[in-house]
């Protein structure tokens, strides 16, 4: 397994039941972190396969990969 900190653990938390959420919704949902700490999780996250990172007009989408994503 994937070691996390914690600021990536809360990241992947929220997108658990979720389809996908904005890098906005991100540090929207998680006041207490910077954005300089949410882009750093994600940005590590992604390169590590933890999270899918797709950019979408002048946005970008996190979800995580099909085999981690909960089933209903």
């Amino acid at each position: 397994m994937l070691r996390r900190s914690h600021t990536e653990g809360l990241v992947v938390r929220l997108l658990q039941d979720v389809e996908h959420r904005t890098l906005e919704d991100i540090v929207a949902l998680l006041p207490e972190l910077t954005w300089n700490e949410i882009f750093h999780a994600v940005d590590t996250l992604s390169r590590r396969g933890g999270i899918v990172l797709r950019r979408r007009g002048f946005s970008y989408d996190l979800c995580l990969p099909a085999v981690t994503r909960k089933t209903a």
